[in-house]
């Protein structure tokens, strides 16, 4: 996770709630590569990008990964 994805994380909790699924569905998805986040303590969290190109670009984990980096959420499909 980037320095400045720090500012802008969310936990697996609230994740899952904008998601309207459980907390273990997101923990999945972190673990699949669907979500980019990281442990802190017994926390997990997830960057917003993350989450808003999980949004836009459903479960493929490739597409996220190349629209998190290419564009940095950027794209104008966020």
């Amino acid at each position: 996770m980037a320095q400045n994805d720090v500012r802008e994380r969310i936990s697996a909790t609230e994740a899952a709630e904008e998601l309207e699924t459980t907390h273990l569905r997101v923990l999945m998805l972190i673990k699949e590569g669907a979500l980019d986040g990281i442990q802190q303590g017994e926390e997990w969290f997830i960057t917003r990008n993350s989450l808003d190109c999980f949004r836009t670009h459903g479960s493929n984990a490739q597409t996220q990964i190349k629209c998190r980096t290419a564009c940095g959420g950027n794209c104008g499909n966020h």
